[in-house]
């Protein structure tokens, strides 16, 4: 047979991380891939009207008549693959990356080839793990006979394609009861704890050898001295184990909380003190094989701390291989705290913060202060005063609100002066500011400069969520919060509410019930939840549901009203408040 010429819908899917399943299991990998091939790809494929062209070690390209049979089926395959995965180590998941493009082939006996088909696996490439990448042609095609949801990556200007394709991403798709996982409460809230394809890493706490109570701060605060270096890492998926719930109410050790995370890799370290002395004792981990990839012991005096904190961040990024940007390497060191004792106040503030209660609070803030005194001229100092006021804001650890979230703006303006040893804490709080002052595009901008300071941050990726949020951008909304949560490895219910503000705002209203309930479910006192809730429920015409929810927010809350509930939402779109308001007085809330 000779060529033919032809349009197609082209697919083209591989899985996501092959290389390193290889190393861990290459034979189990293999015999996973062919499971997976004969019981669902071959099927799906055949059911849907497509043919399998060629296969790869790790990939698969196939063509469709139909473009919508073609979306239909890769999304099939993903939701049973995400069903696959459940019960199978992170390590060893088969996760398919999926492009879809619909363009002008060849076909050449057994083979096809063309722009299509090279678009398609440049698309193939641009999506994430289990996640489907489409072109504008085959949007065009599916987008009023599919109920799906995409995100807009703009154009992109893929490898060895002449002209940029306007690429989206599928967001959401039709689901049934099989493909969700339910919790007691009904809800079927599902963060996504998809290993990364960035090397990704957690810290565990650093054991204290001497014994001493009174010394835990040093090695608190080593370890979290670390952390702030490695949070601002636009090339790893960082996760601190110590923010798992379980683990700071002593029910699970950092180790069992450490399993709940989708991380490869693992930092520990233990320190001992003798008068102005400290030996630190840190090691590297591959939780896939146990292996150990680094370790090695420092000697250093207490005011070179820093420094040794710099080279651990170092040799953890060496180790792991990781490609820094430009400017990475001079903006995210300690170096500059210099004075005497500086490392102290340091040591001590970082370590009384982290454990998140109104009295250590207060005395992280007395640290910072006086390591401002110090150092008037650096960032960090304000950065952390900063958080500790705004902590005491967000938190109701403070009896005047108004002059705590006064003083987090002023310290914030402070460290937002320089870009040279700066954290972007700052940016990141005074973004939470500038949109409720109304000055939306300042705090869009701000978001976007505390994710340059610190890319696996969940503050600055949950202010981001919500600024994206009120500024009209639903569906990026989404994106962020879902990042912020899994880089948090905890889902507190204020970042939950944005994620499911950010379903509903995009049309994704069962999503976002999900969430809502999810995040009620955390905390049954929580109003905003029931909110959305009461919101979502009237949008799906469910009257009936949203009157008793609405019963449930006063029963919470007396002194509930839609008309101060409204105040607090910073939409730049002011029908959009009304819209919300109108909807929660219809379902029976006091105006």
């Amino acid at each position: 047979m000779g060529e033919e010429r032809r349009l197609a819908a082209i697919v083209a899917a591989d899985v996501a991380g092959y290389s390193r399943l290889m190393g861990v299991d290459e034979e189990g990998t293999l015999r996973s891939l062919r499971k997976h091939k004969r019981e669902l790809l071959d099927p799906k494929i055949s059911e849907y009207g497509g043919r399998i062209v060629k296969t790869t070690g790790d990939g698969i390209l196939s063509e469709f008549n139909s473009v919508i049979n073609a979306v239909r089926c890769c999304l099939e395959i993903q939701k049973e693959m995400l069903l696959r995965n459940e019960e199978t180590r992170a390590d060893k998941r088969i996760e398919f990356r999926m492009g879809i493009n619909l363009g002008d082939i060849i076909s050449d006996e057994d083979d096809i080839f063309g722009t299509g088909v090279n678009v398609a696996a440049r698309l193939e490439a641009e999506a994430d793990p289990g996640g489907v990448c489409v072109s504008q042609a085959v949007l065009d095609q599916v987008k009023r006979n599919l109920e799906i949801s995409v995100e807009d990556l703009g154009n992109r200007a893929l490898k060895n394609i002449e002209e940029p394709v306007r690429t989206y991403r599928i967001a959401s798709f039709p689901r049934n009861e099989s493909t969700e996982r339910k919790t007691d409460t009904g809800s079927s809230f599902k963060a996504i704890p998809h290993l990364p394809q960035r090397p990704s890493i957690a810290i565990l706490p650093f054991t204290n050898l001497n014994g001493d109570k009174n010394i835990d701060y040093i090695a608190n605060g080593i370890g979290l001295g670390i952390e702030t270096l490695l949070v601002q890492l636009s090339g790893i998926f960082f996760v601190n184990a110590s923010s798992h719930q379980g683990y700071r109410d002593g029910g699970v050790s950092a180790a069992e909380a450490v399993k709940e995370f989708p991380v490869r890799y693992v930092l520990e370290g233990a320190v001992q003190c003798s008068e102005q002395q400290v030996r630190v004792i840190v090691q590297l981990t591959d939780l896939h094989d146990g292996a150990l990839i680094w370790a090695d012991r420092y000697d250093r005096e207490l005011d070179d701390v820093f420094t040794l904190q710099d080279e651990v961040t170092h040799e953890v990024i060496k180790s792991l291989g990781i490609e820094l940007l430009y400017g990475d390497m001079d903006r995210i060191w300690l170096k500059g705290l210099k004075t005497k004792n500086a490392w102290q106040f340091f040591l001590r503030g970082i370590s009384h913060i982290y454990k998140f209660n109104k009295a250590d609070n207060a005395v992280a803030r007395d640290m910072f202060e006086q390591l401002y005194k110090l150092h008037t001229d650096k960032m960090i100092p304000p950065s952390y005063l900063a958080w500790t006021h705004f902590l005491d804001f967000v938190r109701g650890w403070t009896n005047s609100p108004d002059s705590s979230l006064k003083q987090a703006c002023n310290w914030a303006e402070k460290s937002v002066q320089s870009d040279e040893g700066n954290n972007g804490l700052g940016h990141a709080i005074l973004s939470y500011i500038r949109l409720r002052e109304g000055q939306h595009d300042e705090a869009l901008a701000l978001c976007r400069k505390a994710i340059g300071f610190r890319s696996t941050c969940p503050l600055a990726l949950g202010q981001l969520a919500e600024a994206r949020l009120y500024c009209g951008d639903a569906q990026g909304a989404v994106k962020n919060a879902r990042e912020a949560l899994a880089v948090r490895g905890t889902f507190p219910p204020q970042t939950i509410d944005i994620l499911a503000t950010a379903y509903r705002d995009s049309g994704e209203v069962d999503m976002s019930i999900s969430c809502a309930t999810e995040s009620a479910r955390l905390d049954p006192n929580h109003t905003d939840a029931f909110v959305i809730l009461c919101s979502n429920y009237m949008l799906t015409g469910l009257a009936e549901e949203a009157s008793r929810i609405a019963d449930k927010i006063i029963d919470i809350d007396p002194s509930f009203r839609v008309s101060e509930y409204s105040k607090k939402l910073p939409y730049r779109d002011i029908e959009k408040i009304n819209s919300i308001s109108e909807t929660l007085r219809s379902a029976g809330l006091p105006g």
